[in-house]
């Protein structure tokens, strides 16, 4: 049986999976890449429904059972999702960057823990986390459709002749350098 241990690492804990061996190592990397290809394909297919401008039923996790999302779910679920951002942090900056596409990344933003000791939450923070938590499903498929057309742009450019130069604007069409956006992964 797999085992867990603890280390800690600063203010933040980690946790490093212990196995007894490598089948059971694939077995669980299994499981995991088979919840990420499922998770692709829902997203992908939800995108395909907005195209053909068909009901939307894509549901992350936090919305699992048709409940109303709850603040503390959702909260976890989107420090995952910050987790899973730190792994390729250049892309994100490009994203938060961006003008026009920071406000895919504005509904996540009040589900981030915030370190200030100052800071005092609006008065009506409940109904804008639940207009937050709305959108979140929306704001996460179309990321994935973004970063598909960003990673397709420089394989395109490179059957073309090359992938563009460093300080060329990017072909995905984001308005940044080549190097601030696709060429930063």
């Amino acid at each position: 049986m797999a085992g867990f241990s603890r280390l800690a690492d600063g203010a933040e804990d980690r946790h490093v999976a212990v196995f007894d061996d490598k089948d059971q190592l694939q077995t669980v990397l299994g499981a995991v890449m088979d919840r990420y290809n499922d998770l692709i394909a829902a997203m992908d297919a939800a995108f395909e429904r907005i195209e053909a401008k068909e009901p939307f039923d894509y549901r992350p996790l936090f919305l699992a059972g048709g409940a109303k999302a709850k603040p503390d779910i959702v909260r976890l679920w989107a420090r995952g999702f910050g987790k899973a951002m730190a792994l390729g942090p250049e892309g994100w900056i490009s994203l938060a960057e961006h003008e026009r596409l920071q406000l895919l990344l504005a509904p996540f933003i009040g589900f981030l823990d915030i370190a200030d000791p100052d800071f005092v939450p609006a008065d009506d923070i409940d109904e804008r986390l639940d207009e937050a938590a709305a959108v979140i499903p929306h704001a996460t498929v179309v990321l994935r459709k973004l970063a598909q057309m960003r990673s397709a742009k420089p394989q395109a450019a490179a059957a073309r002749g090359g992938k563009p130069g460093r300080n060329a604007p990017c072909p995905c069409g984001s308005g940044l350098k080549y190097k601030r956006c696709c060429g930063a992964n």
